[in-house]
């Protein structure tokens, strides 16, 4: 997939400071500078709330250089207004798939192909926050001896520190995905790289990505092609050891639907050695409907089922771009969803969860709709944990006109700001590439997420906003996060549900002994708990564990949590 890099329409000069502004209307600027354009962001999470971010930017030569900027906690620029100038090797006329990814230190690794050698290559980059080379200025050359060139690399970073980067290669009579381990000092581990080839001779295969493991292992999900432009696209995954040896017999088929050869599945690690997979196909019934699904796999390659998960099932729209989240601290995945009409002329936001055993869809059969889908299309971006909740990130508004939102919800997918949504960036203009870095805390009652943008307010350029847990821009202060943030975050599911055998989960942000009551529809109290103690983080609970109940009525409950930091209510309802 390639993006081409258009000319610059205005200039302006670079502002010569940042900080993260309260004012939607202006935003923090990692780079903008007069005449040359930059494009193509990727930002990632250092230490103390650093926000390191990768771009590609015109210069005088009429090439790209590979560049990074960085932000502190407050959205000071840590290198100064103009970046650090990590590779000034020549691009061809435009830039392909690359990657970035922070390491356990507060570094970023990155790969990326060039043309420094006369074909695209790939070379890897590892880099300090305040732009240092901890490996050698000239990169990692990760060029495999058999293929003609590669593209698209990804980047996994082990539990030992080392990076292992994958890519397509290039390759006759069909591509293969190639894969280095890297040491923190630069140290490549194989040889020669490995390779990942179809054993049959008839299938190309590309689209990599790394996945590492708790214990040392990776794993690598990649498709294999067929056919000609655009090819049949299947999902294979394979673990590997350090080595790079593979460990299960054979490559495992993530699932019967085949994918795009230009939209990437989402991947994320499942915390217990495992990955869901988060993928846009057509609709199961065999109906030229783009559909959403998820799909998981444990670390013994067993998946939740052949095809994996629709996310809605309703027959009058169009599901696309999935985004896959699931973080320390949550109770379920949550996959993030575009939805259009059958036109796509209208667009909104949705949202699935999916039961981390069965797999089932946990809401609605269509989801929950965080935005209508309407003409003014709503595009969304990003999804992370914070606070105990998930944050949205999208963009409304049509081409060249976009204005930048962030919306909260808990774990039922219902709202917690009021008003819902918050604006994040009010300039109207062109908005690409959105995302969130995961949730800092300061350890002080703080806590925020960064939106990184590619925008084209002034011919291209890449900008930042922070937005605390109450939904506050601007540099932290403990005291408003600590006074508006919500009393409880806390949910019920399945919900409804035919027994009272549902799962209560209490994000507390402090030990504490509370008192828990459930209430019917008249207000009455049909039983109640004075004695649940709740542990700092998340909290797991049987609503039937709780209370010694019989004979219940079908309808709709409250069940009333009382404490000094934690008070609310959640809804509860009973099918029979």
């Amino acid at each position: 997939m390639k993006k081409l890099l258009l000319p610059v329409l205005f200039f302006i000069s670079n502002l010569v400071s940042a900080q993260f502004t309260t004012n939607a209307a202006v935003n923090t600027t990692v780079i903008d500078q007069s005449v040359y354009e930059e494009a193509v962001p990727i930002a990632v999470q250092g230490k103390q709330g650093n926000t390191l971010i990768t771009y590609f930017n015109n210069n005088s030569s009429g090439t790209y250089e590979f560049s990074m900027q960085t932000l502190d906690k407050n959205g000071n620029y840590v290198i100064g207004p103009n970046g650090a100038s990590v590779s000034t090797y020549p691009q061809s006329t435009s830039v392909t798939i690359y990657d970035s990814k922070a390491d356990d230190e507060g570094n970023v690794v990155s790969a990326f192909a060039d043309i420094r050698t006369g074909n695209l290559d790939i070379t890897g980059y590892r880099m300090s926050p305040t732009g240092g080379f901890l490996w050698p200025n000239t990169g990692v050359a990760l060029n495999d001896p058999l293929a003609a060139g590669g593209v698209a690399p990804n980047v996994g970073i082990l539990t030992n520190g080392d990076a292992i980067i994958s890519w397509t290669a290039d390759g006759s009579p069909k591509d293969w995905v190639c894969f280095q381990r890297i040491s923190p000092l630069g140290v490549t581990a194989y040889g020669t790289p490995m390779r990942i080839i179809d054993s049959t001779g008839a299938a190309g295969c590309a689209q990599s990505q790394v996945i590492p493991m708790q214990n040392g292992d990776f794993m690598i999900i990649y498709t294999k092609q067929t056919g000609f432009f655009p090819p049949i696209c299947n999902m294979y995954m394979q673990r590997f050891d350090i080595a790079g040896q593979p460990v299960w017999a054979q490559p495992v088929h993530i699932s019967t639907k085949t994918i795009s050869a230009f939209a990437l599945p989402s991947v994320i690690s499942d915390g217990n050695n495992g990955a869901y997979i988060a993928f846009s196909s057509s609709s199961p019934n065999g109906t030229i409907l783009n559909d959403v699904y998820l799909q998981h796999i444990d670390e013994n390659g067993i998946l939740w089922s052949a095809m994996g998960t629709e996310a809605c099932t309703g027959m009058n729209s169009q599901r696309l771009s999935p985004v896959v989240c699931f973080e320390n601290g949550m109770p379920y995945p949550v996959v993030l969803i575009k939805e259009t009409d059958l036109g796509q002329s209208s667009a909104g936001v949705t949202i699935q969860a999916f039961d981390m055993a069965t797999g089932s869809a946990l809401w609605s059969p269509n989801g929950i709709a965080v935005t209508q889908m309407t003409a003014a299309v709503d595009e969304p971006y990003d999804i992370r944990s914070m606070c105990g909740a998930l944050i949205i990130l999208y963009a409304e508004g049509l081409f060249g006109n976009n204005t930048l939102y962030a919306t909260k919800v808990d774990y039922n997918g219902a709202t917690m700001w009021s008003p819902a949504t918050v604006t994040l960036s009010s300039v109207a203009s062109n908005k690409l590439r959105g995302q969130l870095t995961p949730e800092y805390n300061d350890g002080a009652g703080g806590s925020q997420v960064v939106a990184v943008w590619e925008d084209e307010r002034n011919g291209r350029g890449v900008y930042a906003q922070n937005i605390s847990c109450d939904g506050v821009l601007g540099p932290l202060t403990s005291s408003v996060n600590t006074v508006t943030r919500p009393a409880l975050s806390a949910g019920v599911f399945p919900n409804p549900s035919s027994t009272m055998n549902q799962r209560l989960t209490i994000y507390s942000e402090s030990i504490e002994q509370v008192s828990i009551e459930l209430v019917d529809a008249a207000g009455r109290t049909i039983g109640k708990n004075t004695n649940l103690l709740l542990a700092n983080g998340m909290n797991e609970f049987n609503v039937s564990d709780l209370f010694v109940l019989q004979n219940l009525v079908a309808g709709i409950y409250t069940l009333q949590l009382q404490g000094k930091n934690n008070n609310g209510f959640i809804k509860l309802v009973l099918q029979k």
